[in-house]
């Protein structure tokens, strides 16, 4: 079984964290930048006054890794982007929680249990974070029709002819408008805007297959029998990580309960006793590089594109 936490976190949003604060004039109206038919419904536009909010301090460092760089890098691109379109924006911090990690087959590190337990106040501040977000606050708080308009300009209309196309490793299609600042960035920094597109989703979606391998690899679920049983002397009846993060109740206070914290230590010690962290991490090894050689073509585009777009990057950041 898929080790979620109790508010059933998905790779998906795992993985799309820094899209979701990138794209928040988006989710201030309920759109969506990709889509995959069928299209889902939408809520309805937000009116309200227009007074901007006071900007938060940049999201762009003057250096960091390659892959931080190159976002503070798209971030400042939308930003101009969506200025000479005549809206604010304000580049998103690409992890406004650095203390939340992901666990997804079982919890196995004491010292972030003893601190986090299973890190539901972490998430708790991570949707603060994205509720407190300036480029929500500013959209929901335009005209209809000019909160409309700035959705548009940062997402566009996936739906146009020329829409960006992917189909993921998983079946379906996804779609964004080439049109819009998102796109325009993006074009600026890797140039080459549809491959980037399609390298990118196909390689953010092996994730999902990946962990999916994991957990239907039999010796994976000879782990978790190990680990139920150390589980069970140690005085926890939980048939498996799962079931153990769901038990525990959503925090009421900013920090992890007394018992999600005893329970959380319990987790990781037996997977840490017995192995079970160790295989899962081989496991997850193991399978994603037999992902990357099934889809090498895409993942060694992806890695070109980004070498190539690293010296843009830094020269977006150098000039503001």
């Amino acid at each position: 079984m898929a080790v979620v936490s109790r508010r059933a976190r998905s790779w998906w949003y795992a993985l799309a964290v820094p899209a979701a604060l990138a794209a928040a004039v988006a989710g201030a109206l309920g759109a969506r930048p990709d889509i995959a038919p069928p299209p889902e419904s939408h809520r309805a536009p937000a009116a309200g006054a227009t007074a901007a909010p006071v900007p938060p301090a940049s999201a762009a460092p003057a250096s960091g890794t390659p892959a931080e760089m190159r976002y503070a890098a798209t971030q400042v691109l939308i930003r101009d982007c969506m200025q000479r379109r005549g809206f604010h924006y304000w580049p998103a911090p690409r992890q406004p929680v650095p203390e939340l990690r992901e666990f997804p087959y079982v919890l196995d590190d004491v010292s972030y249990a003893r601190r986090y337990g299973y890190g539901g106040a972490l998430e708790r501040r991570l949707q603060e974070a994205m509720a407190a977000d300036p480029n929500t606050r500013y959209v929901r708080e335009l005209p209809q029709e000019r909160g409309a308009a700035a959705v548009r300009a940062v997402n566009g209309d996936p739906g146009e002819p020329d829409a960006l196309r992917a189909t993921l490793p998983g079946g379906g299609t996804v779609r964004r408008s080439s049109h819009s600042c998102t796109s325009e960035a993006e074009r600026q920094l890797y140039r080459d805007l549809p491959g980037w597109y399609r390298v990118t989703r196909i390689t953010d979606n092996l994730a999902g297959l990946r962990v999916g391998r994991v957990l239907a690899d039999p010796r994976y679920a000879g782990g978790v029998a190990e680990w139920r049983r150390c589980m069970r002397a140690a005085g926890h009846d939980v048939a498996d990580p799962a079931s153990a993060r769901v038990s525990v109740p959503e925090p009421a206070a900013g920090a992890a309960s007394a018992g999600e914290i005893r329970l959380a230590v319990t987790e990781a010690t037996c997977a840490a006793r017995t192995g079970f962290g160790r295989l899962a991490r081989r496991l997850d090894a193991e399978h994603r590089r037999a992902l990357d050689r099934r889809f090498h073509t895409e993942v060694a585009e992806r890695l070109r594109l980004e070498a190539a777009a690293l010296p843009r990057a830094r020269a977006v950041l150098a000039a503001g």
